[in-house]
């Protein structure tokens, strides 16, 4: 197994959302595209997948959170997302690719974080590929705070900046009420999201992936996807396509909808493998 370079995945299901499926889906994704890579997964139940190893965490104190359901409407359920903040010491690699596994990679533009000298990297910007800019309101913690930064692609590597990084996450979890108060972000469970962008502001870093997270947010669905690994979505009643794109899909029953469609992507052999320049972080 790789031990330098490698992914690190968090699954935990609950009574509504297999995310241990989509780990493996996106373990598969990781191989076809970043072949030279370790995966590691981190869950509470010892699982067969696409794994180097898997790692045994408990996932402590829950909470709740609402998530769409593929009729449109929404259910609340237990969203066990407390185990992240432990990244850096599960971790098995000196470079690390911490990816959440409704993280769909369909090219291979993230290599060049493992070829490179950068430190601690993560988006700061998520733009909706439907163009309705329906995320807008994620663009701040509060009008009045700091940028918000998503914790759904981030890289690390084994040294003093990231460990001391993760160490403030672990006390913005810990206090996670005080902070609440301090930086004025919405009310509602724990979020990593929200965690790292206050300890990126406590630590003043200002390194960021400069490419965009493609997202495509939770009240829209794909419609199918394509042998080739084109996404199709519906939005306004037209069709749409994306392609060669890494994306964040929000809805994830609308991933499991169509896993088998992905995975016979994921599964096929790579005649061409597609190489990205993509934007390095600043």
């Amino acid at each position: 197994m790789p031990t330098e370079n490698g992914v690190l995945l968090f699954a935990y299901d609950n009574e509504s959302i297999k995310y241990t499926e989509l780990a493996k889906l996106c373990a598969l994704l990781v191989r076809k595209h970043l072949p030279n890579t370790g995966v590691t997964l981190v869950t509470d139940n010892l699982i067969e997948g696409p794994f180097d190893d898997v790692i045994l965490v408990e996932t402590g104190n829950s909470g709740r959170r609402t998530f769409r359901t593929p009729n449109g409407g929404t259910e609340e359920v237990t969203w066990h997302n407390k185990t992240r903040p432990q990244a850096y010491d599960l971790t098995p690699y000196e470079k690390t690719l911490l990816l959440d596994v409704d993280y769909l990679m369909f090219n291979n533009s993230l290599q060049w974080l493992f070829q490179s000298d950068k430190e601690l990297l993560c988006h700061n910007t998520a733009y909706d590929i439907t163009g309705k800019e329906s995320l807008m309101d994620e663009k701040m913690l509060h009008w009045s705070s700091i940028p918000m930064l998503w914790a759904t692609v981030l890289y690390f590597t084994k040294n003093d900046t990231a460990r001391e990084f993760f160490n403030l996450v672990k006390l913005v979890q810990d206090n996670y009420q005080y902070y609440y108060n301090l930086y004025n972000f919405k009310s509602g469970p724990y979020r990593n999201d929200y965690a790292i962008s206050i300890a990126y502001n406590l630590l003043s870093l200002e390194h960021y992936l400069l490419d965009p997270l493609f997202t495509l947010p939770s009240q829209f669905t794909i419609d199918n996807v394509r042998d080739d690994g084109t996404l199709v979505y519906e939005y306004d009643r037209e069709v749409a396509y994306i392609k060669n794109t890494n994306i964040h899909i929000m809805n994830k029953h609308s991933i499991l909808e169509h896993i088998d469609e992905i995975l016979r992507y994921a599964t096929q052999p790579t005649l061409v493998h597609t190489t990205y320049e993509a934007n390095q972080g600043a």
